[in-house]
């Protein structure tokens, strides 16, 4: 049996894993990637699209058990918890035993969050301790139209969707950010529309520009749709398209990836 197939069969299972950071590249102005890698990660089964991985932060006088698992890193949570922020696998390298991880940095002021502060940071060697991965989102295959949509912390999410989806599929992407220098190439083999929306400095939470786009979109024939953005925003798409669209709600996935005053959850 070869490399790629024994890979291919291994069950993945929920574990804790310590990867050091091997590069860090800033992709835009308020996005860094941070790409982590390790002989550990021929274990990591990545599925694809929106799945994500729980990233532990301990205070720095935390003192770590050894070996770190999932089992010992519970078993303090009676005296010590670390904080935790979801993120999306950006990309996964099984052959280079890489994966990456990419980071919005929501500026200085304390409202960045400890997952943007620690991003704004890391530099080559630097180990990140996260637990996953989680189950991946699977769109319907027999959908006639794939909608995603998000701000810029979907990016990630929305490009690997997008690189997963079948040649010639449909689909309708509105990403909302800042301003042009915000925006990222989505490559896909899928037969794509996307339209990128700029807020030009007005606050993500009081933007009504993904919800305006979305409502006036034509969306034909049978819609999967995938949502991920500030709080507000992916309400008010989630009713849209549930009271006037009448989706079926199989076929709407939408995910609150932050609320505002609580950046870097």
């Amino acid at each position: 049996m070869s490399t790629d197939t024994r890979r291919r069969s291994r069950r993945q299972t929920t574990r804790l894993w310590r990867v050091p950071v091997r590069r860090v590249h800033h992709v835009t102005p308020r996005m860094v990637r941070i790409t982590l890698g390790s002989d550990e990660l021929v274990d990591f089964v990545h599925d694809g699209t929106d799945q994500n991985v729980m990233l532990y932060f301990y205070d720095d006088a935390v003192e770590l058990p050894e070996p770190l698992t999932l089992e010992s890193a519970r078993g303090m949570w009676s005296r010590v918890r670390p904080t935790i922020r979801s993120y999306t696998i950006a990309r996964h390298d099984p052959d280079a035993n890489e994966i990456d991880i990419d980071f919005v940095l929501h500026g200085d002021g304390g409202h960045g969050g400890p997952a943007s502060a620690w991003a704004a940071a890391a530099k080559p060697g630097d180990q990140l301790i996260f637990v996953g991965p989680s189950p991946a989102y699977r769109p319907d295959p027999d959908a006639d139209l794939y909608l995603l949509a998000g701000d810029e912390t979907a990016l990630p999410a929305i490009g690997v969707t997008l690189r997963g989806l079948p040649a010639g599929a449909r689909a309708r992407v509105f990403v909302e950010v800042d301003n042009a220098a915000d925006e990222l190439p989505l490559p896909t083999d899928a037969d794509a529309e996307i339209t990128w929306l700029h807020r030009d400095g007005v606050p993500p939470q009081d933007s009504e520009l993904l919800v305006n786009a979305i409502t006036a979109a034509t969306l034909d024939g049978v819609v999967d749709a995938w949502i991920g953005a500030e709080r507000a925003p992916v309400l008010a798409v989630r009713r849209h398209l549930l009271d006037e669209r009448r989706l079926d709600r199989k076929h709407v996935r939408a995910t609150t990836y932050w609320r505002a005053g609580q950046e870097g959850t």
